[in-house]
């Protein structure tokens, strides 16, 4: 499946939620963040494992991080989503994939902004502190990153 970046936040989560990537199973939901990513122009990007790193470069004076993980807790018959009274309902949800929808939407509608932005996706947040995937991924990010 292609994540389709131009739908709204709420479809996206969807989308994302109907992917598993329960902790060690993250690299079909990398995979096709990487690929969303990477066709958007205005972005630079980098992957390290599965944790992608996609940023402007406009030599704004700041720059904003946003970072939210791609793996969920282990499935309890929560797959795939499901829409109920206007509320999704599916693993991962409201921890962390609504979050990643967001910054899906963000950056690939955020084209000129007054800030620089870095979007952080990164693996293994739900498991011991060995496998969480940010600081590898943030310690590839140029200097530029922490201005």
């Amino acid at each position: 499946m292609k994540l389709d970046l131009s739908r709204n936040a709420a479809e996206l989560t969807a989308d994302l939620v109907d992917v598993n990537s329960v902790s060690g199973n993250e690299q079909p939901l990398a995979d096709m963040i990487a690929a969303a990513v990477a066709e958007l122009p205005h972005l630079s990007a980098h992957r390290d494992g599965n944790a992608i790193v996609a940023r402007t470069e406009l030599a704004r004076t700041e720059r904003v991080a946003i970072a939210g993980h791609i793996d969920t807790v282990p499935e309890a018959g929560n797959l795939p989503s499901r829409l109920d009274g206007g509320v999704l309902y599916g693993l991962g949800s409201c921890d962390m994939k609504s979050g990643v929808a967001v910054q899906l939407a963000l950056a690939a509608r955020l084209r000129e902004p007054t800030r620089d932005i870095t979007f952080v996706f990164y693996d293994g947040e739900e498991i011991e502190a060995e496998h969480n995937g940010l600081p590898p991924a943030v310690a590839q990010l140029p200097a530029a990153a922490s201005r």
